[in-house]
């Protein structure tokens, strides 16, 4: 081969090199670039708490108002108490004492659903007549939670007592109940709760026979919480539009001191009274309570 033919070979791989080096990128450059981080959307708002898990919160006595709390699966709670009421006025004064007033309250198997009985008290009357005692009615209640947020729940709940007592403090007919309850939470220390409360009820007529009659009684009750533990104190107005068979309305003032012991123990005082006369005598009442829960 001629020197000529040898110089232009070559050229020609040495050009067809450089062609393929400038077609090729560096290997840093080739390697794919990292895929971007995958962000995982934001969580959504956490749902409300459940206002429910205290024994302040689920105990109902000794106010008007029906609290909205339930008792929850697994749990029952026993509230009891004692109340002496005492009337002044025409007709002859005296006093009744009520106790245990024991209440059992189950959860069942939905946590906003539970289950009450009312067991029979004795009472010691000594209002307008001698002193008598006996035992008072029974009673079945339910109620049901049917919902909260942040700063507010509602509920329903429906009782139904029945005319098992002795003859001086048995309504004489069967009772029935049916609430609308409401509560409201202003901030960290005030609260509102108030029930609309429908009832056929019954008690002894001018002629000392049992007769039913209607009463609407509509409640509200205005609660501080207290500093040093778990306790809060209440005042509550309840309007009575009627007080007995043919009887007018009347309205109801009182207070109430509460406080836990420990999540499983409640303990409660409490003061009211009536500023309307009926049949000019007046009524106020002292009482106090002792409730579990497991």
């Amino acid at each position: 081969m001629s020197r000529t033919a040898i110089v232009a070979l070559a050229s020609l791989a040495w050009a067809a090199a450089a062609i393929g080096s400038a077609g090729r990128a560096p290997a840093a450059l080739a390697a794919p670039s990292p895929s971007p981080p995958v962000t995982s959307p934001s969580p959504a708002p956490n749902a409300p708490s459940d206002p429910c898990g205290s024994i302040l919160s689920i105990v109902n006595r000794p106010t008007v108002s029906t609290g909205v709390c339930t008792v929850r699966p697994g749990h029952v709670v026993l509230e009891n108490g004692y109340t002496n009421t005492t009337t002044t006025g025409a007709g002859g004064g005296g006093s009744s004492a009520l106790y245990p007033q024991s209440v059992l309250r189950a959860g069942s198997f939905d946590p906003h659903l539970d289950f009450e009985f009312g067991f029979p008290s004795a009472q010691t009357s000594s209002i307008g007549q001698p002193s008598v005692s006996g035992s008072t009615d029974i009673s079945m209640a339910t109620k049901y939670e049917l919902g909260y947020s942040s700063s507010a729940m509602w509920g329903i709940y429906g009782a139904v007592t029945m005319p098992t007592g002795s003859k001086a403090f048995t309504a004489g007919n069967a009772q029935f109940t049916g609430d609308l309850d409401g509560a409201y939470t202003i901030n960290s220390e005030f609260s509102f709760a108030g029930t609309l409360s429908f009832n056929a009820l019954s008690a002894a007529n001018a002629a000392g026979l049992p007769q039913s009659y209607f009463a609407f009684i509509p409640s509200l009750e205005l609660s501080a919480a207290l500093p040093g533990g778990p306790s809060q104190l209440s005042a509550e107005y309840a309007y009575f539009s009627a007080s007995g068979p043919a009887l007018p309305s009347k309205s109801l003032i009182d207070f109430v001191y509460q406080r836990d012991f420990g999540g499983h123990v409640q303990f409660d005082v409490e003061y009211g009274f009536s500023p309307t006369p009926i049949n000019g005598q007046k009524q106020h009442y002292l009482g106090a309570g002792l409730s579990f829960m497991n």
